[in-house]
C-alpha cells in the first residue's frame, strides 16, 4: 500500500447500513463493467475495469465483486463481510487482501446516472498511475481569499453557461471562463502549480466520471454540478470536481486530441490556443464579469471574507495553545474535501478526517490541523490522558504512550522504553 493515501471523499457523511438485498451494489458493479467494456480503453489508453467494493462507513460492512478475506458469497452474487479495522474507508483506491479495489461508500445513489458517474470517477483514480498521471496532493489556499473566490465563481458560472449553450455562445462563454482563470493566476502566480495538480487529479477523474457515466446528458450533468458549487463554502480542495468535467467536455469539442498532450499542463491550458483566448485588461474583465453577476458575487465574497477573518483568528488561537502533536511519516489519510480551511502560517484545518500512522489512529469530527509540509498533525486542548479533546480522539498502537506536557503544553506519542533488564540472560 502506498505510504500516503490522500482519499478525497466525494460524500464523507454518516450513512445507514447497506441494504441487505445489495440491489444497488450489484447495479453499480454491472454499470462499471458495462462502461469500461464500452470504452475498451479508448478514452485514456487503459482499461477502467476493476473489482469494486462498497462499504458502510459506520458498520464497516462491505459488499465486493470478488472474494476477499473472510467474505462469504451471497445467493444473488457478490461477496459480503466486514472490512477489518485499519483498512481505510473512503471513495478511493484501496490495496487490501491482495487486490487493488475501487472503493465507494454506501449507500449508493438511487439515481443511475449519479451512481455511474461516481464509480467511473473512482475507477479512473485506480488507473491514473498506469496512464502517467500519478496522484498529486495540493491545496489551493488562494481560493479561500476574497479575490480568489470571486474570480473562481465567475469562472464556474461561465463554464456553466458554456455547458448549456451551443455554437458561438458556447465558445464565447468558454473564453470568458479562461479569461477569469487567467486573471486569477495573474493575481496569484504561485497558484499555478497547486491548481494544475488538482485539475489533473480530481478534475480529470470527475471529467471521466461524467463523460462515461452521464453519456448524452454529460453537459447538463456538468452544468448542474457547476451550479451546486456556486455558493460552496470551501473551494480550496473541491473546485476541480466542478470545473474538471466542463473543461474536459469543451476540450473534446475544440481540441479532440488533448488527452495525448497533457504532459504537465492543466487541461484548461490546452483550451487557450484553439479558442484564441487573449488576456483582458481590467476594464474589459469587469465588463465580462457583469454578464455573470460579478457585482453581487463581489458583495457576497466581501461579507464572507470578514467572517473568514474572524474564523481564521479563532483557529490560530485554538491551535497555538495546549495541544497534541502527532508526527506524520507513513500515514493513510481520509478527509472531506468540502470542509478544508487553509490557515496562513499554520497549515490546513480538516474538519472531518481519519488518519493512521505508526502510532495508531486519529479521528476528528471537529477539526484538526496538518502542517504545510504534511509532517505534523495538531489537535487542540487534549484531556489529561492526551487521547481525546474537543471533537477528536486518538487510539494508540501497542508500544506507545502519551508524553508528559512540555513547557508549551504540548504532548506527543512516544515509544514505551523496555524494562532495564529486558532481554538479559540470568546467570543462575
Amino acid at each position: 500500500m502506498r505510504a500516503f493515501i490522500f482519499a478525497a471523499t466525494l460524500a464523507f457523511c454518516a450513512s445507514p447500513a447497506l441494504a441487505q438485498d445489495y440491489r444497488l451494489q450489484a447495479a453499480a458493479a454491472s454499470e462499471l463493467q458495462a462502461m469500461c467494456g464500452a470504452d475498451s480503453g479508448q478514452l485514456w489508453g487503459a482499461s477502467l475495469c476493476a473489482p469494486l467494493i462498497v462499504v458502510d462507513q459506520q458498520t464497516r460492512q462491505a459488499w465486493a465483486t470478488q472474494r476477499a478475506g473472510a467474505f462469504t458469497l451471497t445467493p444473488n452474487g457478490g461477496w459480503v463481510g466486514v472490512l477489518p479495522e485499519g483498512a481505510p474507508i473512503a471513495n478511493t483506491t484501496v490495496d487490501w487482501a491482495g487486490t487493488r479495489w475501487v472503493m465507494v461508500i454506501g449507500p449508493l445513489p438511487e439515481d443511475a446516472t449519479s451512481r455511474r458517474v461516481l464509480v467511473a470517477h473512482e475507477a479512473w483514480h485506480r488507473a491514473q498511475s498506469s496512464i502517467g498521471l500519478a496522484m498529486q496532493n495540493a491545496n489551493a489556499a488562494h481560493l479561500e481569499t476574497e479575490r480568489g473566490r470571486y474570480l473562481m465563481r465567475l469562472e464556474l458560472r461561465a463554464l456553466a453557461t458554456a455547458m448549456l449553450s451551443n455554437g458561438r455562445a458556447r465558445r464565447n462563454a468558454a473564453k470568458d471562463a479562461l479569461n477569469f482563470r487567467m486573471a486569477r493566476l495573474a493575481s496569484f502566480p504561485q497558484a499555478l502549480t497547486s491548481e494544475a495538480s488538482l485539475d489533473r487529479n480530481e478534475g480529470l477523474a470527475s471529467y471521466t466520471g461524467v463523460r462515461l457515466g452521464a453519456g448524452e446528458q454529460a453537459h447538463l450533468f456538468a452544468a448542474r454540478t457547476l451550479d451546486d458549487f456556486d455558493h460552496h463554502p470551501s473551494l480550496a480542495r473541491s473546485y476541480a470536481y466542478a470545473s474538471g468535467p466542463a473543461y474536459g467536455l469543451l476540450l473534446d469539442e475544440f481540441a479532440p486530441t488533448w488527452r495525448t498532450l497533457l504532459a504537465t499542463w492543466a487541461p484548461a491550458d490546452l483550451l487557450v490556443s484553439p479558442l484564441r483566448t487573449e488576456q483582458l485588461n481590467a476594464r474589459q474583465l469587469l465588463r465580462r464579469a457583469e454578464s455573470y453577476g460579478g457585482p453581487q458575487i463581489l458583495i457576497e465574497e466581501r461579507n464572507r471574507a470578514e467572517t473568514q477573518r474572524q474564523l481564521i483568528a479563532g483557529l490560530q488561537t485554538r491551535f497555538s495553545g495546549s495541544r497534541l502533536e502527532l508526527p506524520l511519516g507513513q500515514m493513510q489519510f481520509e478527509f472531506d474535501p468540502n470542509a478544508v480551511t487553509p490557515v496562513e502560517g499554520l497549515g490546513t484545518v480538516y474538519q472531518t478526517l481519519t488518519l493512521r500512522d505508526v502510532w495508531g489512529e486519529f479521528r476528528a469530527g471537529g477539526g484538526a490541523l496538518i502542517s504545510p509540509d504534511f509532517s505534523r498533525l495538531t489537535a487542540s486542548q487534549p484531556g489529561q490522558d492526551g487521547l481525546s479533546g474537543p471533537g477528536w480522539n486518538l487510539s494508540l498502537a501497542s508500544g506507545y504512550r502519551i508524553s508528559a506536557p512540555d513547557p508549551a503544553g504540548i504532548v506527543r506519542p512516544e515509544l514505551i522504553a523496555p524494562p532495564p533488564n529486558a532481554g538479559r540472560r540470568s546467570d543462575n
